[in-house]
């Protein structure tokens, strides 16, 4: 079943593919051994939780959301929770392991894909 069309998620598409596009930079400044700002993480993941606030507004505000939309936000959810945990080991100990940034990838993908597949079936 696909994610009824709405202007709140094609709005989260727009930014959590842009969260995507900051966040493959980053990576790959990271995986490089090349050190990125700060500011460049927290921005990523600034756009993410937008596009997942953009994502559980469009489920109150649709009559019937799809079940795509429920796993997609929570996929979100748990893409969100690494990202933190990301965040807080870099603070500590100033470098990632390169297993724990190809997880926090493969979730946000795996994100992406649902909501693009919803919305744009």
């Amino acid at each position: 079943m696909a994610l009824a069309d709405s202007a709140w998620m094609t709005a989260s598409l727009i930014v959590l593919s842009g969260t995507v596009v900051i966040g493959g930079i980053t990576a790959y400044a990271r995986l490089a051994e090349k050190n990125t700002p700060v500011d460049v993480g927290l921005l990523h993941g600034g756009a993410g939780i937008t596009a997942a606030l953009l994502l559980f507004v469009s489920l109150f505000v649709q009559d019937t959301p799809g079940p795509d939309a429920a796993q997609t936000l929570a996929l979100l959810a748990f893409t969100i929770l690494a990202g933190i945990t990301l965040y807080f080991i870099i603070r500590r100990r100033g470098v990632l392991p390169k297993s724990l940034i190809l997880l926090h990838a493969a979730l946000a993908l795996s994100a992406l894909h649902l909501l693009a597949r919803g919305v744009l079936a």
